[in-house]
């Protein structure tokens, strides 16, 4: 009986812990442009991507995002004693909900807000 109600813990555990990620309440997510983009927006998204992939400092691609909901982040340099570096590009995307502005990374369910970001979807 003690392994019955071991399992259900673990269970009810599991789905508490699924819904501890940021929603959006069951509203519609769709890819957002920004509406302005100045510094202080693009040093808000590079410190949120700065944050996701957990390394020092980032380089963004080139991108005008009142135009493309698409960010990429540049794998770094290769060292002086590297050859050809197998690292890849990382893609973010901006996301709405029709009221707040998020940064999801492609491929990945967790959403960022980006407070005091305009954005509308696209």
């Amino acid at each position: 009986m003690r392994l019955r109600s071991d399992k259900i813990a673990l269970i009810l555990g599991l789905a508490a812990s699924a819904g501890a990620c940021q929603t959006t309440g069951g509203a519609p997510l769709r890819t957002a442009i920004l509406l302005e983009s100045d510094e202080q927006t693009r040093a808000l998204l590079v410190k949120t991507i700065e944050d996701l992939v957990g390394s020092g400092r980032i380089t963004l691609g080139p991108v005008d995002l009142t135009r493309d909901s698409l960010i990429s982040v540049l794998p770094p340099q290769p060292g002086p004693y590297e050859g050809n570096s197998p690292a890849m590009p990382r893609y973010f995307e901006l996301i709405t909900d029709g009221k707040n502005c998020f940064l999801r990374e492609r491929g990945k369910d967790e959403l960022r807000a980006l407070p005091s970001t305009t954005c509308r979807a696209q």
